[in-house]
């Protein structure tokens, strides 16, 4: 069966079409994509075996596909002082009361990823904003893990909140001109202490060494078969041994 699940590092699909994952944008039509936390168990080239995490009674292993167009990225640990004005950025947040953004997560984006995702929409259940870095406020001039991000990004369209009030929200479908609704926002987003902060850079195949750990962006088939989308996978932490004293 002939498989057509064509990525975009650019979305370009109209937004009702599109979905993002980790940066990554593919026309799916109505097809859901399911976002899973896994360690991989074994891979032969095309079919990855899973363990979901966290492990449960109730979470069995189970087996996802790869195709031609699927995606991979490599997440790194980074740091909020790693973030410089202009970068691509994006974060899953939470919103407040009035408003107020603050980050889940952070996702520092690799140059060949820039314009990825671009908008301010809805993604399995968490709040996605991606954008360019306008101004990054440390807490303090001596603490630079925490602070204030600004990101600025197009949308889609403007939606009213009453009172005045509009929200630039959507993915952008470069470019900006194209639709006649498109907009531009920017969105401040609080950054605490201890907010994880990956660095995500484009990557293959090679990525996928069993006992690593993935999230995988999968939508279900027709057959109840699941193929990916897109992988990111976490570079592990190396920790060094200590030497053993003569």
């Amino acid at each position: 069966m002939k498989q057509t699940l064509p990525v975009l590092l650019a979305c370009a699909a109209v937004i009702a079409a599109a979905q993002c994952f980790a940066g990554f944008c593919l026309e799916v039509g109505a097809q859901p994509v399911t976002r899973v936390k896994a360690r991989l168990t074994a891979f032969d080239g095309q079919l990855m075996s899973l363990e979901p995490l966290p492990p449960s009674k109730d979470k069995t292993p189970f087996t996802v596909s790869v195709l031609p167009q699927t995606r991979y990225a490599g997440s790194d640990k980074a740091s909020f002082a790693a973030i410089k004005l202009g970068d691509y950025v994006g974060a899953a947040v939470t919103e407040g009361r009035g408003g107020a953004l603050r980050a889940q997560e952070v996702y520092l984006y690799a140059e060949a990823l820039r314009g990825s995702g671009e908008g301010r929409f809805p993604e399995g259940g968490r709040l996605i904003v991606n954008g360019a870095v306008s101004a990054v406020a440390p807490s303090a001039a001596e603490d630079k893990q925490d602070g204030t991000l600004t990101l600025h990004y197009r949308g889609a369209m403007l939606t009213g909140l009453g009172r005045g009030r509009t929200l630039c929200e959507g993915r952008a479908s470069p470019p900006a001109y194209a639709s006649a609704l498109a907009c531009a926002a920017d969105a401040v987003i609080q950054v605490k202490p201890g907010t994880p902060v990956s660095a995500l850079t484009v990557g293959g195949k090679d990525l996928l060494v069993p006992g690593g750990l993935v999230t995988v962006a999968m939508i279900k088939q027709a057959d109840d078969k699941n193929v990916a989308a897109g992988v990111v996978v976490e570079k592990p932490v190396i920790v060094e041994k200590p030497q053993s004293p003569n």
